[in-house]
């Protein structure tokens, strides 16, 4: 058997080996567990140690998640589509690997937002007006993936253009892909990287990419119970992905657990000659974020008026998971400088006009060959397709209706001025390092600033997941991470879907 160490220590190798999940008790759902692996808990590193080892193959991993979606995606419309070569990839990873490839994310499989151009799939952020839209080329956070070794599994269905359709449309629905469902309540999947969010939470592929404008990564991490991080503006390129608003508009990963958000981030961060906004992008060594006892000596803060605006059991989860940061070595002080409608969604007075311009221009780069060339276009057949639209399209109207003049982005500096001296002032009152919020409270604040956050596991509210998270100042996620993971660790509260949910089903196998 050959053993490729993949720059981890020998001695090492074994305990790694030993930390993978297995099913230490019966595990009804079949398609759960591959080679003894549970898909549920694994980590990044605990699967490549397995590869590494010849205990499992990426062709294997790559057939778990194909069989957990075709058992369970029926009932919620998370995936918008496969690669009909996702298997043939993964014996090249496995071919890649007995040759001595020794690449970071080999035969790591992950879940592309249907707004990432992919060369070998269509892209659509979920219209029907673009169906079968192929790109000339990968994006570059896709080709950097690629190159990290990942597998490009699929695309998760999403709000559609981002949730830029109508402002009766709910979240998670598309004119192509239809309603993405939670799958832990069978209801709202949130955000407009519903798909992500929900297939993240399934397992039906070992990561997922968000995009944010505002809120769209960390909302769906919430209301899915997962791990996600809304990166700072610039830090990962956003070429080739279908925009909203280039003046607010990120991607990030949405995982399972801390780990594999920061093994994912660490792949796609850098910066990118065709996206101006990298040019300062400051990338980070994430993996090596992930260690326990960050939180000691940590100073942080929160909104006194966003815990007050909780009740019963989420305020209960929330005052006992401040009570453990501070058991954790943390100094948390409330400040009164971050009021929960602060800014708010200001910075979407801009999206109108960004959108037309930004979808013009990458239509036009990206998929020239899409039967709708513009906005002019898509408006149109909404339009001439009213029963494809059931909650009307009155934000494609009123974007259609804008100059859709690129030059005209620069009028959002306002408002990041504003959401930045608001975020800065709350932290020189708690003399704080990072925000801890109540989920995707300040997500809109944080959004039209441009800072990251990165999101966990609080606990649950009935069968509702909500997260807990960590807003900082940019290029702070190696920080934000280290204290999400020492957080995460400790508290240890994600529950599967199907354990809260038995209405998904159990797969016959």
């Amino acid at each position: 058997m050959r053993t490729v160490l993949r720059g981890l220590a020998a001695a090492n190798l074994a305990l790694i080996l030993a930390a993978v999940p297995a099913a230490a008790t019966p595990i009804k759902d079949c398609t759960r567990v591959v080679d003894g692996i549970d898909l549920q808990t694994v980590t990044i590193p605990q699967l490549e140690a397995a590869m590494n080892a010849g205990t499992l193959t990426a062709v294997d991993l790559v057939g778990a998640y194909e069989r957990r979606i075709a058992a369970f995606d029926g009932k919620l419309d998370a995936i918008r589509t496969l690669a009909p070569d996702a298997l043939e990839q993964a014996a090249q990873a496995d071919a890649a690997r007995a040759a001595g490839d020794t690449r970071p994310l080999l035969g790591i499989p992950v879940l592309l937002k249907d707004n990432v151009s992919t060369k070998d799939m269509p892209t659509t952020a979920g219209a029907i007006s673009l169906e079968g839209a192929q790109p000339v080329r990968d994006a570059t956070i896709v080709r950097k993936l690629r190159d990290a070794g990942a597998i490009i599994l699929g695309k998760t269905n999403l709000s559609e253009f981002a949730n830029w359709v109508s402002l009766n449309a709910p979240s998670g629905w598309s004119s192509l892909g239809g309603q993405v469902h939670n799958a832990y309540t069978n209801g709202d999947p949130s955000g407009s990287s519903s798909g992500s969010g929900v297939a993240a939470s399934m397992a039906f592929a070992t990561a997922t990419i968000g995009t944010e404008t505002s809120g769209s990564i960390l909302s769906p991490t919430d209301a899915n119970g997962d791990a996600g991080i809304k990166t700072t503006l610039g830090l990962a390129s956003r070429a080739g992905i279908l925009p909203l608003s280039p003046s607010f508009d990120v991607p990030g990963p949405i995982t399972r657990n801390v780990t594999d958000a920061a093994y994912i981030l660490r792949a796609i961060a850098g910066s990118d000659p065709e996206d101006s906004a990298t040019a300062g992008s400051q990338p980070n060594d994430y993996v090596r974020a992930l260690h326990a006892g960050a939180l000691e000596g940590t100073h942080l803060a929160y909104s006194q008026d966003a815990h007050d605006n909780l009740t019963g059991t989420h305020l209960a989860l929330y005052d006992a998971a401040v009570e453990r940061l501070r058991k954790l070595g943390a100094t948390v002080t409330p400040v009164n400088s971050l009021a929960i409608q602060d800014i708010g969604i200001a910075e979407l007075g801009f999206i109108p006009n960004e959108f037309k311009a930004s979808l013009n221009a990458y239509l036009a780069t990206w998929e020239p060959n899409a039967r709708s060339h513009n906005l002019d276009d898509i408006d149109a057949y909404a339009k001439a397709h009213p029963d494809k639209y059931p909650y009307g399209t009155d934000l494609l109207d009123a974007s259609d209706a804008m100059p859709g003049r690129s030059e005209l982005y620069p009028a959002a500096l306002s408002v990041r001025e504003a959401a930045i001296a608001d975020i800065e002032a709350a932290l020189t009152e708690g003399n704080a390092e990072a925000i801890v919020t109540p989920g995707p409270v300040h997500a809109n604040i944080g959004a039209a600033a441009g800072y990251p956050t990165i999101e966990t596991q609080l606990g649950y509210v009935g069968k509702q997941p909500v997260d807990i998270g960590f807003m900082g100042r940019p290029y702070s996620e190696a920080k934000l991470i280290s204290y999400a993971y020492d957080y995460e660790q400790a508290a240890n509260v994600r529950v599967v879907p199907t354990d809260l949910n038995p209405g998904l089903g159990t797969p016959v196998c």
